[in-house]
């Protein structure tokens, strides 16, 4: 088979995971490999088995950009630090005090969802040319692919902010100009939207096996609850309080239920699976920063997602730093990593009621999590606004290093109120277009 030359980018050239190689729509060069099979091999009547295996890759790479793309929000955020001994950009450029790189490594928290993408819209063309599988069959595998592709474009989107992103990647080599930030959120709602109905049209079971990861969400009907609470995420970053309203039933909020209840992403250190990414290193080193950590109130069963060092780590290239908390969130090299939990729709269901004025509803909420926690219950103010910085507040804690901080805060227009660790550093509002992307648009105007 042919494929272009390897190489990093996103959308417009990444290929099937456990399948497929990336190809640099500004080569041309093609060279043979014959390990893998090509696009075509399931562009026509693919098999069940071949189906399946599309499947499994939707899911596996939805993991790519996950580690990159946790810690660089987490930085911007100024939730937490990577004291990275052979990288100094995550500390200096990522904080403002150079210049952003639009070809850096950081741009990963980026081009690397562009894998999913592609990934479903393979699949997707894929079920429009097989005979296969049943009708029924055929929406439990599109219903997949839908959510996932919307999960990956919200993450490009996240880091991307006003840049917006290409909705129409169908064909890499004709792909749609960049949008702008609201028309992306409503691009990726329709994505779920049509996930949602297609589960709904996939029967009582899935046809292909899920991993034991997404335990309570392994049929088309709970898998939708997952689908329906990244829609939810969508609502609330557009501010549409009544659709999120209409939108969290549907999901699996629960008020008495598990606090960590839903879909994980799995690892497994065994070959030809891989190990947690997000695990502390002899390098790398990711930290808590101080002055949150400091700020939490006593007793908040939450800061055990740090460890307070009898001695404070220190980073000194580029700029000095120091505090004595190391994450430990991630300390299993099996370890699975959440994609969205019911703390967060708990939370959710706080903001969406403090939004509509209900603040006993809003309160309560806030509570559930403030019980877990350990801590008393609120009892501050229930205007609208205390309400939020509440709600914003338990957020920071509750959902530490799982990629929140910066986009709350940015999208209720608080990036000003970030504490600085340094008083030279600044919040970036979003990350540069991608070089990749921005070469594509000069030779494609």
């Amino acid at each position: 088979m042919k494929l272009m030359k390897k190489h990093t980018y996103l959308l417009l050239t990444s290929l099937l995971v456990g399948g497929f190689t990336a190809c640099n729509p500004l080569k041309t060069e093609e060279v043979i490999d014959p390990n893998f099979p090509s696009v075509g091999a399931v562009s026509n009547n693919a098999s069940k088995a071949q189906l399946d295996a599309l499947a499994i890759g939707q899911i596996s790479s939805a993991r790519d950009g996950l580690a990159t793309y946790l810690q660089v929000v987490g930085t911007l955020g100024k939730e937490l630090f990577n004291f990275n001994t052979t990288e100094s950009r995550w500390m200096t450029e990522l904080n403002g005090l150079r210049p952003i790189d639009n070809s850096a490594f950081y741009n990963r928290a980026t081009t690397d969802f562009g894998l999913p993408v592609r990934q479903a819209n393979i699949t997707l063309a894929s079920l429009n040319n097989t005979n296969s599988v049943t009708d029924v069959q055929k929406n439990g595998y599109r219903g997949l692919a839908n959510t996932f592709k919307g999960l990956a474009y919200l993450y490009m989107l996240n880091v991307q902010g006003t840049n917006g992103i290409r909705l129409n990647v169908e064909d890499p080599f004709k792909p749609s100009k960049a949008v702008g930030y609201a028309e992306s959120l409503a691009g990726i709602a329709k994505f779920l939207d049509d996930g949602a109905a297609q589960l709904d049209q996939a029967g009582a079971a899935f046809p292909f096996a899920m991993p034991a990861s997404y335990a309570g969400f392994t049929t088309p009907a709970t898998f939708k609850r997952f689908n329906r609470a990244i829609a939810l995420r969508v609502a609330i970053y557009q501010s549409d309080w009544a659709k999120a309203a209409t939108l969290l039933p549907q999901t699996f909020y629960n008020a008495t239920g598990d606090l960590k209840a839903g879909p994980s992403h799995s690892f497994n250190a065994t070959s030809p699976d891989r190990a947690n990414p997000l695990l502390n290193t002899s390098t790398l080193r990711i930290v808590g920063v101080q002055q949150v950590f400091d700020a939490a109130e006593a007793g908040d069963k939450r800061l055990s997602k740090v460890t307070k060092q009898a001695t404070p780590l220190n980073y000194t290239s580029g700029v000095t730093y120091s505090t004595p908390y190391l994450t430990n969130v991630y300390t299993d090299v099996n370890g699975s990593v959440p994609i969205i939990r019911n703390e967060e729709l708990v939370l959710i269901a706080a903001e969406i009621a403090a939004q509509q004025g209900n603040a006993a509803e809003a309160t309560k909420n806030i509570n559930i999590v403030r019980t877990a926690a350990g801590l008393p219950d609120y009892a501050g103010a229930t205007t609208k606004d205390a309400l939020i910085n509440a709600i914003l507040k338990e957020r920071q804690y509750s959902l530490f290093y799982e990629g929140h901080r910066w986009i709350d805060m940015r999208r209720y227009n608080k990036l000003g109120e970030i504490i600085l660790p340094v008083p030279t550093m600044k919040v970036l509002e979003r990350l540069e277009r991608p070089v990749a992307e921005v070469n594509w648009d000069v030779f494609n105007p």
